[in-house]
């Protein structure tokens, strides 16, 4: 099987949203050679990227940081020669 009937492949198992997300991925590893040429070709990329770049609104920056700070676990003190100490002994019986 040929590289360009292996993506064609995959392209078909895509729905259409997920093709076009593809497409404004895609555009953005490498760009098309003129704007006006990006344009004509999917004018949808567009407002794909509106939605995933970063929002200027201040409200929204914060809000998002409180979602991410909730996500935060505390990560317990290590005793780095204890634990090295109980894998030696783990591993090699020493």
């Amino acid at each position: 099987m040929s590289t360009k009937e292996i993506a064609y492949s995959i392209f078909e198992q895509l729905d259409e949203d997920e093709l076009e997300g593809f497409i404004a991925l895609f555009h953005k590893l490498h760009p098309p050679k003129t704007q006006e040429n990006s344009e004509k070709r999917s004018p949808k990329n567009t407002a794909f990227r509106e939605i995933t770049s970063p929002t200027e609104n201040m409200e929204e920056r914060r809000a998002a940081f409180e979602r991410i700070e909730k996500l935060r676990r505390p990560i317990p003190d290590l005793d780095e020669k204890k634990e090295l100490a109980e894998y030696r002994e783990e591993r090699f019986g020493q």
